[in-house]
């Protein structure tokens, strides 16, 4: 069994029809679908069920009822993500609360601190405002953390280890560091959200091979981040690159990505698929 620990299926990507991605042993294929249909085949392959993270405020109220909709589990994770925090009102933030306090989530998130844009458009303080909003959220409802942090490490680490004692695990979502950062960031009690970055042969997704190797399997998760972060589009078979920019990434690759993990690790698929699962279950703390 597998559970994908980061994907958007309320994001408005995956409303009606859509082509999304599927790994059929292997080699990926191109599949439509609707949402309901997508669900199905997931269930059918094993996939049981995903954590759901918040995005933009505006878009809760659609993520929570997308749990009564589907054949397979969806947990849910809220928050403010960090590039959406920066337009949101900060006294939406006692909104935010009161969601998280009415809907029993596993988690919260996705929240954290992303640097990856111009330093003028990233707003930082309303970013850090809004990221220890969230730390203290998830402290007085003793839940776990979905942390999004975006070339932001050496900012987000300190603020983590000022709330050591306050912190009750989570997971480094879409996570693509070097060993170093990963350790720094178990030391905390954090797992890692390991996705399709690592079925890509860039710089980065070396750094972030060397780190499946070296840390404990009890630190790794798997993760899509549907309808994001698909893998490289030469190992996609797209007639052309508009092709593959509208193609939703699904929680049908996950077993490409333990594939992977286990390749690295020398270690059997099934060894790796129950231990991430079991991991997930653990982290989050699932009832199943």
């Amino acid at each position: 069994m597998i559970i994908d620990s980061h994907a958007h299926y309320a994001h408005k990507r995956f409303e009606g029809e859509f082509p999304y991605l599927n790994d059929q042993n292997g080699s990926y294929t191109i599949e439509r679908a609707d949402r309901e249909a997508l669900f199905a085949q997931m269930y059918n392959k094993g996939i049981i069920g995903t954590i759901e993270p918040s995005i933009g405020f505006d878009q809760i109220e659609n993520q929570l009822s997308l749990s009564s909709e589907t054949p397979i589990r969806i947990w849910q994770a809220v928050g403010v993500h960090p590039t959406r925090c920066i337009d949101t009102p900060w006294k939406n933030r006692t909104k935010v609360s009161a969601y998280a306090e009415a809907c029993s989530p596993v988690a919260i998130g996705e929240t954290g601190l992303d640097f990856h844009h111009s330093r003028e458009k990233q707003r930082r303080l309303r970013q850090y405002l809004w990221f220890v909003h969230h730390l203290r959220l998830a402290d007085r409802l003793q839940l776990p953390l979905v942390l999004h942090i975006r070339k932001a490490d050496r900012y987000a680490l300190p603020i983590l280890k000022r709330y050591r004692s306050r912190l009750h695990g989570g997971v480094v979502h879409c996570f693509s560091g070097d060993p170093a950062t990963a350790e720094a960031y178990i030391s905390l009690g954090f797992a890692l959200g390991i996705g399709a970055k690592l079925l890509c042969r860039d710089e980065q997704a070396n750094d972030l091979c060397e780190t499946v190797k070296r840390v404990p399997l009890c630190a790794l998760l798997a993760e899509t981040d549907a309808p994001y972060v698909l893998p490289e589009r030469e190992d996609v078979s797209c007639d052309s690159k508009k092709q593959y920019e509208k193609l939703r990434n699904s929680s049908l690759i996950l077993p490409a990505v333990i594939r992977k993990i286990a390749e690295l690790r020398g270690e059997a698929y099934e060894t790796v698929e129950h231990a991430v699962y079991e991991n997930t279950v653990r982290v989050f703390r699932l009832q199943i």
